[in-house]
């Protein structure tokens, strides 16, 4: 998983500034800091909303459970969405690598879900403890930064699901491909098998006839379940009654 997420550079969604989690989260912690230590006056007044502040923590981590299931069925449904056939193709007209691109995506969210689980314990821990407050300036640094995660994996979660609809839409226009190919090659050696038999009737001097008349009997002679259907479609195939 780590190797994955380091080799697409999965960090970087953090602060990359084109995407739009991270444009979101910037504004949305802007905002909660404006509001909670201008107006609320959060530090000053701590004690009036600690209890508060720990019934939040308790949320948080809840949903984060929540949120860790979306990002690991997301894995499970993409890798069993794609055929080893489906895959083959895309690798063909991908040089993207997109399909493991968006499985670092979702791995990456998943550890960052998981770090937050452990630090949101860790902060409910030292809220319900007696430790002497620190510096505003730790605090607000702190806050901004606990914040501006927790929206960054709501936005990077929506983000991953967008993804896996254009996922869907790319794993049926590679079914459309594979069958479009496996028509063309199956009526290529349709024509390919049909020269060969009647080169091999014309140089042997056999009646049409007689060559259905064999397939027949090896048919009557094999484990087909479908016999009558398999030579009814020859019958008519070649025109024989």
């Amino acid at each position: 998983m780590f190797s994955r997420i380091f080799s697409y550079q999965r960090y970087r969604d953090f602060y990359s500034w084109k995407s739009l989690e991270v444009r979101f989260s910037f504004v949305l912690t802007v905002c909660f800091y404006l509001i909670f230590f201008y107006m609320l006056n959060l530090y000053e007044n701590i004690s009036v909303y600690l209890e508060s502040l720990k019934d939040v923590l308790l949320c948080i981590i809840a949903g984060d459970f929540g949120l860790l299931g979306m990002s690991l069925a997301g894995m499970a449904i993409i890798t069993s969405l794609f055929t080893p056939e489906t895959v083959k193709i895309i690798n063909k007209i991908d040089k993207n690598d997109t399909i493991n691109r968006i499985l670092s995506s979702f791995e990456f969210s998943a550890l960052n879900i998981v770090l937050q689980i452990i630090y949101m314990l860790l902060l409910f821990f030292v809220l319900s403890s007696d430790s002497p407050p620190i510096q505003k300036i730790f605090f607000s640094f702190i806050f901004i930064i606990i914040v501006y995660h927790i929206f960054f994996n709501l936005f990077y979660i929506l983000a991953l699901i967008g993804n896996c609809i254009k996922l869907n839409s790319i794993k049926n226009t590679c079914e459309k491909v594979n069958k479009v190919d496996k028509s063309i090659s199956d009526i290529a050696n349709e024509v390919r098998i049909d020269y060969l038999i009647a080169a091999i009737l014309n140089e042997k001097s056999i009646k049409r006839w007689e060559f259905v008349d064999k397939l027949d009997g090896m048919i009557d002679t094999s484990n087909i379940k479908e016999k009558e259907e398999v030579k009814d479609y020859l019958h008519n195939y070649y025109g024989v009654k």
